[in-house]
């Protein structure tokens, strides 16, 4: 059974061959999407000596331009590539500042253990314990509109036909639009946005592991209905709903179709810290309390600010890499 990594990254080469080097198995590809904005050229050279690390052309790469569409393209490229190859297995989803909590043997047998489960972190929405005070309808309801390509330069915007359209700050918010001459964008509220009708909005984690089998299925969706990618250019933080709705409208199909948490760690709670928590060397205890409950990755890491943890992953808990 072949294990697919897709790698999303934008910066630190020497973390990204670091990674590369942890995971790699005669079993195992890795499909690695540099955004499009930044150099790949420094990311090839650091992977030259890999012949089953294949990296997106330039054709097939995208803006990771923060809460946009631009990364589920860039998964949706790399599940296509993927399937172009005719690969079996499982695909699983990465950043490139992930690290695993397992050594490649106990990554294998998970997989192999639980072939045809789907990994991924789901809820309905609105959700009740989060995001927001609306539990992220807004992400739905709302046009997301880029200003530019910076971090958090964007608007939200809802439609003529909803009340609060009518208020204060979307005047001012009209205003930006015009001043940046985005002009077409001024037209997006004049129609109603909503979420296709035949189908009910899930959300979750972005980092999930799915077999190939689940992969055909998605991509088989998506080229049936076009007009769902299409919503979702502008949605807010799309790939924390792309995937998960999809999924769920196959489970409702099929029963049979099985859905279990996501096998990445991630820490959103952390108070006093920026979010979510890059972890350092003082972090070890809470990792390895991860990893005894299953969860084969965690993100993120930032060898530049803190090389120790992972040399503590490695001697602690990945010993016996085989």
């Amino acid at each position: 059974m072949e294990i697919n990594y897709i790698l999303l990254a934008h910066r630190s080469p020497k973390q990204i061959k670091l990674l590369v080097n942890k995971l790699d198995t005669p079993n195992c590809n890795f499909y690695v999407h540099i955004d499009k904005g930044a150099n790949q050229s420094p990311f090839i050279d650091a992977l030259l000596h890999k012949s089953n690390v294949f990296f997106l052309p330039d054709s097939l790469r995208e803006f990771g331009t923060w809460g946009d569409i631009g990364i589920v393209k860039a998964t949706l490229n790399a599940l296509s590539t993927i399937v172009e190859d005719h690969r079996n297995g499982y695909c699983i989803l990465l950043s490139g500042q992930d690290y695993p909590l397992k050594n490649n043997r106990e990554i294998g047998a998970f997989f192999k253990n639980h072939y045809g489960e789907n990994f991924i972190s789901i809820f309905s929405l609105p959700y009740q314990n989060g995001w927001g005070n609306d539990g992220g309808l807004n992400r739905l309801n709302q046009y997301k509109i880029n200003l530019s390509n910076n971090r958090l330069d964007f608007i939200q915007l809802p439609s003529i036909f909803e009340i609060n359209f009518y208020r204060k700050e979307n005047l001012y918010k009209l205003y930006k639009l015009a001043k940046s001459k985005r002009y077409s964008s001024l037209l997006k509220p004049l129609k109603r946005r909503r979420f296709p009708s035949s189908m009910k909005p899930y959300g979750g984690s972005q980092w999930w592991a799915f077999p190939i089998e689940t992969i055909h299925q998605i991509l088989k969706f998506i080229d049936a209905n076009p007009n769902y990618t299409k919503y979702h250019k502008n949605s807010l933080l799309p790939d924390e709903l792309f995937f998960h709705s999809i999924l769920m409208h196959l489970k409702e199909k099929n029963s049979s179709v099985i859905i279990k948490p996501s096998i990445t760690y991630v820490n959103w709670t952390r108070k006093n810290t920026s979010l979510p928590v890059t972890f350092t060397a003082d972090d070890i205890d809470e990792l390895k309390e991860q990893g005894a409950k299953n969860k084969l990755f965690a993100r993120k890491f930032n060898i530049e600010e803190d090389r120790e943890i992972l040399n503590l992953i490695d001697e602690l808990l990945l010993k016996d890499q085989s």
